[in-house]
């Protein structure tokens, strides 16, 4: 049986997201340092109960001036609210489109994924941003959230951001990438498509046989 376009296409986009994978989990702290940069220094410019941020390893912790209660040695204590994202979560988009560009024989495949590299840097800091301010609005508590000033609008909001990001920004991002660096190939599947069903189309339709006067 003919193998379709399509059929090779996911099949080699699987091979090469398992052999891309431990590379990008490899160099995972390196890759999470353009995007967690990013994400710290617009959130220390628009908050100012925003004190720093910085990366330990592949996570991204946000330091704030939110004061919390935490369990200590001799009771609860006082302690600034110090939320952690892990970059993986927001950062396979990137994997996920060198695989597809790869699978897809994609013309100048390297350029196009160092540029959708790049567009994607803001994609994963938004991801990283919004679950910062949804830790922070989970774990402030109600005298956090006096601080902060923070009504529910603006609850809403966070919790909106984070969805369409963890949902939506996260996983199809690359793959909008993909269709926009590979409009000749998406064409082509379009095109099988259409040729696949012409043959099914043309035995549903009744044939009439005319009689012999």
């Amino acid at each position: 049986m003919r193998a379709t376009l399509i059929g090779r296409f996911l099949l080699l986009a699987i091979v090469w997201l398992a052999l891309l994978l431990p590379l990008w989990y490899w160099a995972a702290k390196w890759l999470a340092t353009p995007p967690i940069w990013l994400a710290g220094t617009v959130m220390k410019g628009l908050f100012r109960w925003v004190e720093g941020f910085e990366q330990e390893g592949v996570n991204a912790v946000l330091h704030t001036l939110v004061q919390v209660r935490m369990a200590g040695p001799t009771g609860d204590v006082l302690g600034e609210l110090a939320p952690e994202v892990s970059y993986p979560v927001y950062g396979y988009g990137l994997v996920l489109l060198w695989a597809m560009l790869l699978a897809a024989r994609t013309e100048r495949w390297w350029f196009k994924g160092l540029i959708g590299s790049v567009i994607l840097i803001p994609v994963q800091a938004w991801g990283i941003c919004f679950q910062w301010l949804r830790d922070v609005a989970i774990s402030s508590g109600p005298s956090g959230l006096a601080y902060l000033g923070w009504n529910q609008w603006s609850l809403e909001g966070i919790a909106y951001g984070y969805q369409f990001g963890f949902l939506m920004l996260t996983p199809v991002a690359p793959i909008m990438l993909w269709l926009l660096f590979n409009k000749r190939f998406v064409a082509a599947l379009w095109l099988e498509a259409a040729l696949e069903q012409t043959p099914d189309k043309r035995a549903q339709t009744p044939t009439v046989e005319r009689g012999r006067s």
